[in-house]
Parts: C-alpha cells; sequence; structure tokens
C-alpha cells in the first residue's frame, strides 16, 4: 500500500519539520517515519471498519423498518443482501482483522451516526438500487458495490473527512492512496484464494524494502548534508538564495541523494518523481526550477565519475 512516492513525501514532510526545530538526530527521524506510517495504515483500516459498518447497517435499517407501527409491505421485505456479501463476510470472520482493530484501537473512530448517513446515502443511489434487484449477485457484482461504496459514499463525504481529520493530521495526503489501494485489493477478490486475499487487504505482506528505502534515504540526507549542500550551493550561483524556499531545497537534496547513494533507482525516475512532488508541495515555479537544477546537477556529476547505477537503475539514464 506504501508506495514510494509517499514514502518520499513523508520523508520530506519529516525534513521541513526537522528544518524549522534544533535538529533531530537520523534515529528519531527514522522513528518519526514509522510513526507516519502506522497512522497512515490506522487510517486505512478505519476506512475498512467504515466499509464494513455500512454494509451491515442495512440489518439494523431492515429491522427498524419491519417494527415501525404499521409497516409496509416494502418495509416488511427490505433487502439485506449486502449485509451477506462474500467480501464482508471474510473480513467480519477473520480473527487476524479482529486483532488489527484492537491493536489501531479503531472502533473508538466510529461514529455510528455517520454510518447511519452513509447508508442512507447509499440506499438513495441508483447503482444501489441495482445491485439490490439482482436475483443471482455474483463476485463482480460483489465487488462492484463494496468499490462503489468506497469511492462514492465514504470517499466523498465531508462530514467523515471532518470527523478523521481531527485525528489524522495527514489525512489529504493520506486520504486518497487508503481508500485507492482498499478499491484495488477488493477488486482481486477471487483472483486468488480466500487467504492470499486476506493477507492482501490486511497488509500482511510488509513493505520492507520500500520503507528501508525511505529510512536510507533519511539517513544519507542527514549524514551526507555537507556534500549535498554544497552539491547545491555552486548551482544556485545565479539565485537568491534567500528567495528559494527551504521545501524546494530539501526536494533537490533528496534527490541529488538518490543520484548518489541508490544504485538502483534510475535517474529520470528520481527527477520525475521529485518534480511531481514540487507540483503539490511548493510553490507555482518550483517545478521548473527543480527541473533545470535537477538536469543540469544530474549531467555535470555524471561527467564527473560521480554518479554509478546498477541494475535498473541504469535504466533511461
Amino acid at each position: 500500500m506504501i508506495s514510494r512516492r509517499i514514502l518520499r513525501v513523508k520523508v520530506m514532510q519529516i525534513l521541513y519539520a526537522n528544518s524549522l526545530s534544533e535538529g533531530e538526530n537520523v534515529a528519531t527521524l527514522q522513528k518519526q517515519l514509522t510513526q507516519k506510517i502506522d497512522k497512515t495504515k490506522q487510517l486505512y483500516f478505519v476506512y475498512l471498519q467504515y466499509l464494513i459498518q455500512v454494509c451491515e447497517y442495512v440489518i439494523l435499517d431492515a429491522s427498524k423498518r419491519a417494527n415501525k407501527f404499521i409497516p409496509t409491505e416494502e418495509d416488511k421485505n427490505v433487502n439485506k443482501d449486502l449485509a451477506d456479501n462474500l467480501v464482508l463476510k471474510l473480513l467480519t470472520n477473520s480473527d487476524e482483522l479482529k486483532e488489527i482493530q484492537k491493536h489501531f484501537k479503531i472502533k473508538s473512530f466510529i461514529d455510528a451516526g455517520l454510518v447511519k448517513k452513509l447508508f442512507n446515502e447509499l440506499k438513495t443511489k441508483e447503482k444501489y438500487v441495482k445491485y439490490c434487484k439482482l436475483e443471482k449477485k455474483e463476485k463482480r457484482d460483489e465487488v462492484d458495490i463494496l468499490r462503489y461504496i468506497l469511492r462514492r459514499i465514504i470517499g466523498t463525504n465531508e462530514l467523515l473527512d471532518e470527523a478523521l481529520a481531527e485525528h489524522f493530521i495527514n489525512i489529504d495526503d493520506d486520504h486518497f492512496l487508503c481508500l485507492q489501494s482498499l478499491q484495488k485489493i477488493i477488486k482481486s477478490f477471487g483472483k486468488t484464494d480466500d487467504k492470499e486475499f486476506l493477507k492482501s487487504i490486511l497488509l500482511e505482506r510488509e513493505e520492507t524494502e520500500e520503507i528501508t528505502f525511505a529510512k536510507e534515504l533519511i539517513n544519507n540526507y542527514i549524514s551526507k548534508e555537507k556534500e549535498l549542500n554544497s552539491i547545491i550551493e555552486i548551482r544556485l550561483k545565479n539565485w537568491d538564495m534567500d528567495r528559494v524556499s527551504v521545501v524546494d531545497i530539501i526536494l533537490l537534496k533528496m534527490a541529488i541523494s538518490e543520484f548518489l547513494y541508490f544504485p538502483y533507482i534510475p535517474l529520470k525516475v528520481s527527477i520525475n518523481e521529485y518534480i511531481d512532488i514540487s507540483k503539490e508541495y511548493s510553490t507555482e515555479k518550483s517545478k521548473d526550477f527543480i527541473n533545470g537544477i535537477l538536469d543540469k546537477t544530474m549531467k555535470d556529476l555524471k561527467s564527473e565519475g560521480k554518479i554509478k547505477k546498477l541494475g535498473r537503475g541504469l535504466i533511461n539514464n
């Protein structure tokens, strides 16, 4: 779930905060990274729990309607198929998920009133009405309705965003990542056995290589900072350093660190990644500035024989 793009952003945020303070050591910054990753995973499981709760709410809704003082025939025959969704059943029967919920204290983030509002919104949607009318639901139907709920009900609800923003300060960065990851994994349901599917959706496959990359990025940034500063300062002779944003300097140093100390990452991958990050997190002119500096730096360092790429890192260099 945690891509290198997301990890680069998290490292940038940590280094930016560190630049505003007295400066922490590498171990402390790496610990902060781990905490940020755990917080992202916690948000992911909160969204998963909202999905489960919305689907299960159909039972409560049906019960309330059947127990009206004068229930209609429609009230007596509410479709409850959503609660029997194949993916949902697999998740609610998972002891591993129960342990994860306890570990991250997921249920403390669930607002019953919001669950009701989300379900009531779902009931009005043509997609849900069509789902309920299906006499026989295939795996594709079960998957499609869950992905729809994530995308169109949970993912677009402003009240839910506001409630979660109080607990997750990086929700603007992680919102799309978590919901997109859930949709992607749910889409894979039925393509492997249930055990493998659960491993995927419960994030049991540790992204060791990616997290090691992010920790090494922090380590090299701090331990090689003098060298990185000197490389940048030479290329900024025609620029007023005071007018260059702190974020841009951090992104430049991170990118050059990848040039020099990450032999398996292609140069163009590093350049494109940091240009894209600058578009979202820095000034309007940053992308052109960063592109120009990195392109010149890359050519200079290559001609000086300081860049040595191996394996995949040789691609498109």
